[in-house]
């Protein structure tokens, strides 16, 4: 990439590396190499001369945290290996009998899956490294399963029926799982972010929360008990919201250093996680 470039970019790599670090950890892998690694994937995708906002703006959209993990597994190192088993390992071997049943073939798939990923691919390099984080690692990985499921039943077409694969999927069972991962890995600072993100709204504010989405009234019920006009409690919700999203997001990036990617991920197990209830942080906020 042109020298011109080094300046912002090379700051958003720095970034990147330190979350990633912090995310996972000591794993043999040194800013240098993710650097290459992290530039080699923007020149791919945007070309060698590439510079200013758009690879910015490119990187930034990256899941860096899993490259960082990703990487270093490419770079051979045996605690990146250990920590991909460790974060991923049940996960892998969820999918696998999700897609095959509770089988000897299932356990087979989830071995094979790891070897493959650590074995060189074509490029001589192990086959992790085709991973550049336009995913999250966890979707990645799913689609990796997925192809090792569909090549042993191809492989083994006559004894399907052993392989207790079910008539219907449950398509839903991998997002499931994907969001429990992202819990486990997650699941403490996204709570306490959604905690003192409800600390900043008003009583005023709480109120119509509740009353919406706990008491289930209409906004016209709202409205004619707060004595206001129905537009007003809608411009209202509509600002709440907003802003509770941006208190979360200002959180997660400044107190917990995560990149985008893995703020989209934190932001998405909260709309998709029962756990992490509004309703009951209001409600104890309300009692004090």
């Amino acid at each position: 990439m042109k020298s011109s470039s080094n300046g912002d970019l090379s700051e958003i790599v720095l970034r990147a590396y330190r979350a990633g670090y912090s995310s996972h950890g000591q794993l043999d892998l040194q800013f240098e190499d993710f650097q290459t690694r992290l530039i080699g994937v923007v020149s791919k995708h945007l070309g060698s001369d590439a510079v200013g906002p758009l690879a910015n703006n490119f990187i930034e959209a990256l899941h860096t945290n899993d490259l960082y993990l990703g990487f270093a597994c490419a770079h051979g190192t045996e605690a990146a290996w250990e920590r991909l088993n460790f974060v991923y390992g049940a996960y892998i071997k969820s999918l696998a009998i999700f897609m095959t049943g509770e089988n000897t073939a299932s356990s087979e798939i989830a071995d094979s899956v790891l070897v493959n990923l650590f074995l060189p691919g074509p490029s001589g390099q192990s086959r992790i490294a085709s991973y550049e984080g336009r995913s999250s690692l966890a979707t990645w990985l799913r689609v990796v399963v997925s192809h090792h499921a569909t090549n042993e039943r191809q492989r083994f077409c006559n004894n399907m029926s052993a392989m207790n694969v079910p008539d219907i999927a449950d398509e839903s069972a991998p997002s499931r799982m994907e969001a429990s991962l992202r819990a486990g890995r997650y699941g403490g600072i996204i709570g306490d972010s959604l905690r003192y993100s409800c600390h900043s709204l008003t009583n005023r504010e709480r109120l119509v929360l509740l009353l919406r989405y706990d008491e289930g009234l209409h906004l016209g019920q709202i409205a004619t008990l707060l004595g206001v006009h129905q537009s007003t409690i809608t411009r209202q919700l509509e600002r709440t919201c907003k802003r509770l999203r941006e208190a979360v997001i200002g959180i997660l990036s400044k107190k917990y250093k995560l990149d985008p990617a893995t703020i989209n991920e934190c932001t998405e197990d909260l709309l998709e996680n029962p756990s992490y209830s509004v309703l009951a942080l209001l409600k104890a906020e309300t009692r004090k």
